[in-house]
């Protein structure tokens, strides 16, 4: 398949997007996934076990319903859902234009239906093509119930497992009412997993083995039912015609943990963030999609400040120790030099005293003789007026640092907060572009005003 890239094989991949594209809008209004069935679903749900080889054999294109691993990779009818593999797909598109055609593809043949274990990228070409068939190596696993292209195996998998998780959980005794229906195959699975890492965690926590009933109970009362309470204060599910909270509620799960792994911040994501992210990405409806796109550029960056803000929060307990402090950075590192000035101030008490300060005290003591004294400076000296984009922790955080910059080693404690404020007013007074700050909103960057690059 070393084959150069063609222009026809350009114009198919851009016909084949284009109907794609046609297939997806079409499902805003079905409600019905485009995905490709996954096989390890089926195998899973259907308890797949016996298989046995065919050999090479003439399948319909049309029978082939699913993929092993690329089942998000193209529409139900094969066609490609994104660019990542364009190259690819117009290599194989060549070939199909060749006279020697394309090579068998592996199938696995469950009932009447195929899934593909390698050649999605032939299969897609070949139904663009309009082709009846395709040669495929073909092993059969026998199939619990008789399965054809004709049946909905969608709703046949679901059924399934919404069985065998109602078995397992006995949720229906344990909180009748409980309302959780899923929409899509593996989901229910997926449920599980949730139920299962909540019973670790609450038994390493107690030190102690609690029941399969008690763990469900917990997770129902504990994890599910306050995600469902914010999906329905933030009336998120009208976005989403077709699903359900518990749908929400799965896809919440997962992409916090993707989040909280993108940034190493496990347990600090907030569900709020996950829900507006989970309104841009995967909303239905196509203008809060393009809407939520460029909001989104600007709060995905937000999001390492946020989780900065969580850890700092919970290493202080600063709100709950003084509600209403106002503290807020807009520059990520500002909460750890925070913490870090915080620490020293406990040190420093600690030696001052002969003994051990609890933190909780160190906490409140930096924030009333350490954080509020310089505050008050700002505030006075209305210092906030040249920087309106900044907060007043900025330049807490600024101050203090420059004031040790200019102590140096044999100075330090000795250079009043007052001189450096005074100093950066007599700095800030000489530059021409001062006066325009607030006309023209721009954020002036503290280190940039001292060096004279504002």
């Amino acid at each position: 398949m070393n084959m150069m890239l063609t222009t026809e094989s350009a114009t198919d991949f851009t016909a084949a997007r284009q109907k794609a594209f046609i297939e997806e809008w079409l499902s805003f209004f079905t409600g019905r996934p485009t995905d490709l069935l996954s096989f390890e679903e089926v195998k899973h749900n259907l308890r797949l076990q016996d298989s046995s080889y065919k050999g090479l054999q003439e399948i319909e294109l049309d029978k082939i319903v699913g993929s092993i691993g690329r089942y998000r990779d193209f529409t139900r009818s094969f066609l490609p859902k994104n660019d990542q593999t364009q190259e690819r797909w117009r290599r194989v598109d060549a070939v199909a234009t060749d006279l020697q055609g394309l090579p068998p593809i592996d199938v696995y043949k469950v009932g009447d239906v195929y899934f593909v274990r390698d050649g999605n990228h032939r299969v897609s070409v070949a139904r663009l093509h309009n082709a009846k068939t395709i040669e495929a190596y073909v092993t059969e696993y026998k199939a619990p119930i008789p399965i054809s292209k004709d049946d909905n195996l969608d709703d046949i998998l679901l059924n399934m497992e919404r069985t065998n998780f109602l078995e397992k959980t006995r949720i229906d005794d344990l909180r009748p009412g409980h309302g959780i229906e899923l929409t899509e195959p593996g989901r229910y699975r997926r449920m599980l997993g949730h139920i299962a890492f909540h019973k670790h965690m609450r038994e390493m926590e107690c030190e102690c083995e609690i029941s399969d009933e008690e763990a469900v109970g917990s997770w129902f009362d504990n994890v599910y039912t306050p995600v469902v309470e914010l999906i329905r204060r933030d009336t998120v599910l009208r976005d989403f015609p077709g699903r359900t909270e518990a749908d929400l509620y799965t896809w919440l799960i997962v992409h916090r943990a993707r989040l909280e792994k993108e940034y190493n911040a496990f347990g600090y994501v907030p569900d709020e963030d996950v829900l507006e992210n989970l309104k841009r990405e995967r909303a239905t409806n196509p203008f809060a999609r393009l809407m939520g796109f460029f909001r989104g550029q600007l709060d995905l960056k937000q999001l390492p400040l946020k989780v900065e803000r969580a850890k700092f929060l919970e290493q202080t307990r600063l709100d709950e120790l003084i509600p209403n402090n106002g503290i807020h950075f807009t520059e990520p590192g500002c909460y750890q030099l925070a913490k870090e000035h915080i620490d020293v101030h406990k040190y420093l008490k600690d030696v001052e005293t002969n003994s051990e300060m609890p933190y909780a005290d160190a906490v409140v003591s930096w924030y009333t003789n350490v954080y509020l004294p310089v505050i008050n400076l700002i505030r006075q000296r209305n210092v906030i007026g040249y920087f309106p984009k900044n907060t007043e922790g900025d330049l807490y955080i600024w101050l203090v640092s420059r004031r040790q910059t200019l102590e140096g080693n044999h100075a330090l404690g000795q250079i009043p907060t007052e001189k450096v404020i005074w100093d950066l007013e007599n700095e800030l007074s000489s530059l021409p572009n001062v006066g325009l700050v607030s006309f023209f909103g721009k954020k002036l960057d503290l280190a940039s005003v001292l060096n004279g690059k504002a």
